[in-house]
């Protein structure tokens, strides 16, 4: 007999040694595989295995990366929603280990609406002042590449820069809690737009010579000066910026802060729109970063939004807008505008390498759409002034004000064409686009018991991290204090599955979620 139960014993334990491979097996091969069947049989072989939440948690946060191929630059490239392949850069240092785990730096770049991507990316890199930061600190860089129709603010642009980041984690050993975003000008205004709207991926934002309302006015989004409560930010302009000069800036950001954002804001004087002084601001931006990894379960969310898909802040999801049911606290922090800015319209073709300044796409109702510019135009003079550079237009620009005559001279099919004609007038505007209504929610939880106040709140769900709540226990949520679910929530290994392949994050492994409709 006790022969017997040792032999019983050893195969339980064999089994338990297959399964414990197989899982491990199954999952590896789930992780290498694209979406598609495949990948549909790995997750059913998994759940036939059945492992335990504890257990897929321990192996999702142990997972181990190659040596890769190459450091330095990397170029590579992504398949957009477009369908349009977009080339993208890492930048790895030397110091890499790939049993360590990483800071992950995104860097957005300027002029995002130009019509062709940057030429020679490697080379754009290679000029980039924060190669030093990654070699002193150890960290790694990625660079996306916008263009038109793939900016950092529309649905193309925005799922590229983060299906770049999934991939970045797939390859290497990223630090989920030490993902950086910044940029400068467009870059600037393109890490406000992600804070504001797709802030989960991201411990910290460092905008440099941006503008907040960039991204909601030129993508037509709707933003929210509230969403910037659940993000740590440092906000950099200049004075004598002739786009986003300090003193048109400021106001912004003050009437953000009344809305309780998480942001610092400082200006260097006596400097354009430049980063001439990355020399001195980029060792206070690494400072910043280390001192702001990630909460990976932030007590108290603050969201706000018209439409699911920009409706996501870690652990909150705004599902749905209940149109009238405004609260009493609610108010909209958004301000009123005077565009006065002077510009001529066109957005200048960079592949171009002969004399005048190449036009690619013109903007509507500017100077030159108004008087008759093309794409493909060559602007050879302007005033009586030849254009050999964008500083000549600039230097023509800065004597003029809304309202004023110009005329420029393009060269159009081998023929010299004058076009003549006014800056437009003074334009008022909105900060931030408001078409629609929107729902907010102001979330927290402590223990097990979740308060969420809601103004035109409609739906929403809270996604469950096993470090929230006690399992054994009943999951409580509260809306404008009527209680609206009061039961126990069960680990769903499929659910964590599909969650970590949507964001390769092995910090928010939530193990099911509560969807709540009023």
């Amino acid at each position: 007999m006790k022969k017997f139960l040792c032999i019983l014993w050893s195969i339980f334990i064999l089994q338990g040694f297959i399964s414990a491979e197989n899982l491990q097996i199954n999952l590896n091969q789930l992780l290498n595989t694209d979406e598609g069947k495949e990948r549909e049989n790995f997750i059913e072989e998994i759940l036939k295995i059945n492992p335990s939440a504890d257990t897929l948690i321990t192996l999702l946060r142990n997972i181990t990366f190659d040596e890769p191929e190459k450091k330095g630059i990397v170029l590579s490239e992504s398949t957009c929603t477009d369908g349009v392949k977009r080339p993208f850069c890492w930048y790895i240092p030397e110091t890499y280990n790939p049993t360590k785990k990483t800071s992950l730096l995104v860097y957005l770049h300027g002029g995002v609406s130009r019509v062709e991507i940057i030429d020679n990316p490697e080379e754009y890199v290679k000029e980039s002042p924060f190669l030093k930061l990654a070699d002193i600190e150890d960290y790694i860089l990625l660079f996306p590449l916008g263009q038109e129709g793939a900016t950092w603010w529309d649905s193309v642009g925005v799922a590229n820069v983060l299906s770049q980041i999934r991939t970045t984690k797939r390859i290497f050993n990223i630090d989920d809690k030490r993902v950086y975003m910044t940029g400068f000008s467009d870059g600037g205004s393109g890490s406000f737009f992600f804070a504001m709207c797709h802030p989960t991926n991201f411990a910290v934002f460092l905008p440099l010579n941006g503008h907040p309302g960039v991204g909601s006015i030129d993508g037509g989004i709707q933003t929210y000066f509230v969403n910037l409560f659940n993000r740590p930010l440092s906000v950099v302009n200049t004075d004598l910026d002739p786009l986003y000069p300090d003193k048109k800036m400021r106001p912004m950001m003050n009437l953000a802060m009344e809305a309780k954002a998480n942001l610092l804001y400082r200006i260097y004087t006596g400097i354009g729109h430049s980063f001439e002084y990355g020399k001195e601001e980029i060792p206070l931006m690494h400072q910043f970063m280390e001192e702001h990894p990630r909460i990976l379960n932030p007590p108290e969310i603050k969201w706000e939004t018209v439409e699911k898909r920009h409706g996501r802040c870690m652990w909150l999801l705004v599902d749905e807008v209940k149109v009238g049911d405004v609260a009493s606290w609610y108010r909209d922090h958004n301000m009123e505008l005077i565009d006065d800015r002077v510009a001529f319209g066109f957005y200048p073709d960079d592949t171009y390498k002969g004399e005048g300044i190449k036009m690619g796409k013109v903007i509507d109702s500017t100077f030159c759409a108004l008087a008759g510019a093309k794409e493909g135009d060559i602007v050879i003079t302007v005033g009586n002034n030849s254009v050999t550079s964008m500083q000549v237009l600039n230097n023509y620009k800065a004597k003029k004000k809304r309202g004023d005559s110009a005329e420029i001279t393009v060269l159009r099919d081998g023929e010299e064409i004058e076009l003549k004609g006014h800056f437009p007038p003074p334009e008022e505007y909105m900060l931030l686009r408001r078409d629609k209504p929107s729902a907010r929610a102001e979330a927290s939880f402590c223990e097990n018991i979740f308060d969420i106040n809601g103004s035109q709140l409609g739906a929403f769900t809270i996604y469950i991290h096993a470090d929230m709540v006690r399992l054994n226990q009943n999951v409580v949520i509260y809306v404008n204090d009527k209680l609206v679910y009061d039961d126990k929530v069960e680990q769903d290994i499929e659910f964590m599955l599909r969650n970590f392949l949507e964001n390769r994050d092995r910090e928010l492994l939530y193990i099911n979620k509560v969807t709540i409709i009023l």
